[in-house]
């Protein structure tokens, strides 16, 4: 199995940000993913916001962003930089997040509506995350965007029958900056 290491980002300056944008780029649609000035405001100013290097033989191969709260982490951006894919890499990553995070785990899928969506969803249920079956809409990063149906899937003690309504409340609120009134 691969060894992935871990390299928390501090501020834009660092010099993998250019590999992690790329990366960020080139895997979301521009739909899935905030601007790269915005991306780079919140690593600077937002100590919720965390922003990750995966590292293989202090080489890059990918990233993490992640958004620390008192109850669960949310990982909002999750990559494997493409010329080291299908390698198991995403995998450990993934495996070390969770276990590091000492506290649940909570993302954002899309519905499985093709292929790579149900490959994407299998690839999370086998790392232990579990599909919620709540209607939720990811609100737009982009204004004139329109919002996009998705579903929650969890990792770790947490219970979205109960507490559905209060993460996404807390999701639209801090990471997408609208109301919580908002659909």
């Amino acid at each position: 199995m691969p060894a992935v290491g871990y390299r928390k980002l501090t501020n834009s300056a660092d010099v993998l940000l250019a590999k992690i944008e790329e990366t960020y780029i080139t895997s979301f649609p521009e739909t899935e993913r905030r601007s790269v000035p915005l991306f780079r405001e919140l690593l600077d100013k937002e100590p919720k916001f965390n922003v990750y290097a995966l590292l293989a033989n202090d080489k890059y191969i990918g990233f993490i962003t992640g958004w620390i709260f008192d109850a669960f982490v949310y990982v909002e951006h999750f990559a494997i930089d493409e010329t080291v894919r299908n390698g198991g890499f995403g995998a450990v990553a993934m495996k070390q997040f969770i276990a590091q995070a000492r506290r649940p785990v909570v993302l954002e899928v899309e519905l499985p509506t093709d292929e790579l969506s149900r490959r994407r969803i299998g690839f999370y249920e086998r790392l232990g995350f579990i599909p919620d079956n709540h209607a939720y809409l990811q609100p737009p990063y982009n204004k004139g965007d329109s919002w996009l149906p998705m579903r929650l899937m969890t990792c770790g003690r947490i219970d979205l029958g109960k507490s559905f309504d209060d993460i996404k409340a807390c999701l639209y609120k801090e990471v997408y900056n609208v109301n919580d009134g908002a659909k």
